[in-house]
């Protein structure tokens, strides 16, 4: 299946997240290898030749180099892929903005926040898709992805930092072509 590439700028930084839109949804198979092939294309961007070989998964999932200095994360959601590349440890979500809830939104916010009250600042300044994916994001920066717990990421009411277990994540919030996409890179000291 070939894919349409393209770059969408991150909003208010010089970044920029590579993307793959595919004709149609990808089985996993085709999902694997267009992440491994997003993977090469984001290094070689950076200056970085990668093989299909190069990249191994973490328990988690995620894909990784070894001995690289540079650290990347990869989401897909229906016929879209996205990366991102950069220095420090970095995740990035993308969710379609009408993507329908599975669950009942009450049992969802029990699942995403701490509190009730967490849920209601938080709800003030995103919708629960935007939340969702920028605590993605966080948990994806920090290696953890999803098992490290929805509630356990709060995120700042401007969408431009976040923290997990006392850490702080900068965090770029915005939604693009019926997207909402949200990257978190780990802040040093």
């Amino acid at each position: 299946m070939e894919a349409v590439w393209s770059w969408w700028s991150i909003p208010s930084t010089q970044r920029r997240v590579l993307v793959a839109h595919l004709p149609q949804p990808p089985t996993r198979a085709e999902q694997r290898a267009m992440s491994d092939s997003l993977t090469c294309r984001l290094f070689a961007d950076a200056g970085q030749v990668v093989a299909s070989d190069d990249i191994g998964r973490t328990i988690y999932g995620k894909p990784q180099l070894r001995d690289s200095p540079l650290h990347h994360s990869v989401s897909n959601t229906r016929s879209l892929s996205l990366g991102v590349v950069g220095p420090d440890p970095i995740g990035i979500d993308v969710e379609a903005l009408d993507r329908p809830l599975r669950v009942a939104s009450e049992l969802l916010k029990r699942r995403m926040f701490a509190s009730a009250a967490d849920a209601t600042a938080c709800l003030q300044h995103w919708t629960l898709i935007q939340a969702w994916t920028a605590k993605e994001a966080v948990l994806k920066a920090a290696g953890l992805g999803l098992g490290g717990g929805l509630p356990n990421v709060t995120i700042a009411p401007d969408g431009a930092a976040a923290w997990l277990h006392g850490s702080r994540y900068s965090l770029s919030l915005w939604t693009q072509e019926g997207f909402s996409v949200a990257v978190a890179e780990g802040i040093r000291g």
